[in-house]
């Protein structure tokens, strides 16, 4: 199992960060049985538009609108071997801003080209944008956040069809929220770890993620070790017995898992802080706008290793009616013969009538 890697103050602070608005957002939602979805992906568009905000968002991303924008940055421009991330916005053609936003703006595409961005950020796993643009569509912003970590060596198949882990991280835990539970974590030399976590049948699922949480920080600080048995005896997903194994010094572990994959679609728009921070981005544009938050996700766990990838989008479009005026309206008619004359303009040909036709109509 990998030690966690040397962090910056920021980036540790980021890691804290995203950790509390992950159980924040589960909670705030109750999506804590969703099948697939990143809190961190949500967590980096909205630190990246932190400074649009249009007050202080400590208490909703864990860090100050300039410290959660240097966070985002960091995470962003930070080499690893199997995790990319991107943030990206665009801007309809014609749209006047009334200030600037902290993501840089390209102009908006067709909705084949956000389904290519999201293509190209995702590694291909997930091809269709989150959110379908309209007439209405003045700005479209998006974050992608993928991994695809390896096992450093293929898992086995036992004879029920399950993934079958001799290796990597394997303990029975004691926790406070959901009593003991058991953990495995297949090894992978791609710096990610991917823990299963199961509790008793009954536990309720949010009192599970707070021991998954619980269990994973006691890990990374040195406090549970691989092979921790907390409960001797068998328990609700571990059995004990006495085997023979010629050679052996220690206990033999073994972890049977499923292979599966999932995707879903999440409609973003109360998670905590997406309000707040779309209201800045919405200041921007000098008519009336409503704002969508939409996040798509993808995961898949084999013999192999772990592919997940998420797309989050935030639109903002117009929803003001046009003022009605009263005008003059002119109809010119050409239905008679008639002079045409092409004029160039721009330097040394400005003014040159350079065709002259008379036009008859039919």
């Amino acid at each position: 199992m990998e030690k966690p890697g040397t962090q910056t103050p920021l980036s540790l602070a980021a890691a804290q960060a995203v950790r509390t608005y992950a159980a924040t957002t589960r909670s705030a939602l109750g999506s804590a049985e969703a099948p697939v979805i990143s809190y961190a992906g949500l967590w980096l568009l909205l630190a990246s538009l932190a400074p649009a905000a249009e007050a202080e968002t400590d208490e909703v991303l864990g860090l100050n609108r300039a410290d959660a924008r240097a966070a985002a940055l960091v995470l962003l421009e930070a080499p690893h071997p199997t995790i990319a991330a991107a943030v990206a916005g665009w801007l309809r053609p014609g749209t006047e801003l009334t200030k600037g936003l902290p993501i840089m703006l390209d102009p908006l595409p067709e909705q084949d080209g956000l389904d290519a961005w999201a293509e190209e950020h995702t590694r291909g796993l997930i091809t269709e944008f989150p959110l379908e643009i309209d007439a209405q569509t003045l700005i479209v912003l998006a974050s992608a956040l993928v991994v695809t970590p390896r096992w450093s060596e293929p898992l086995d198949v036992d004879g029920d069809g399950l993934l079958l882990l001799e290796g990597g991280f394997q303990a029975v835990v004691e926790t406070e929220a959901a009593g003991p539970v058991a953990v495995a974590c297949p090894p992978s030399e791609d710096g990610i770890s991917v823990y299963s976590v199961i509790a008793a049948d009954g536990v309720a699922t949010e009192d599970v993620w707070r021991a998954a949480e619980d269990v994973i920080a006691r890990i990374d600080a040195g406090e549970v070790h691989d092979h921790a048995l907390d409960a001797p005896g068998n328990g609700h997903a571990w059995t004990i017995e006495e085997v023979t194994a010629y050679g052996a010094s220690s206990d033999r572990w073994r972890s049977h898992l499923p292979e599966w994959s999932a995707e879903d679609r999440h409609d973003l728009s109360d998670a905590p802080g997406v309000a707040e921070i779309a209201r800045g981005v919405m200041a921007a544009i000098d008519e009336e706008t409503e704002a969508t938050c939409v996040q798509k996700a993808v995961a898949s766990y084999d013999r192999e290793g772990f592919k997940a990838a998420a797309v989050t989008g935030m639109m903002i479009r117009a929803t003001g009616v046009p003022r009605q005026t009263t005008v003059r309206q002119v109809d010119l008619k050409f239905d008679r013969p008639h002079a045409v004359v092409a004029v160039a303009r721009g330097g040394a040909w400005e003014g040159i009538p350079l065709f002259s036709s008379w036009v008859t109509p039919a």
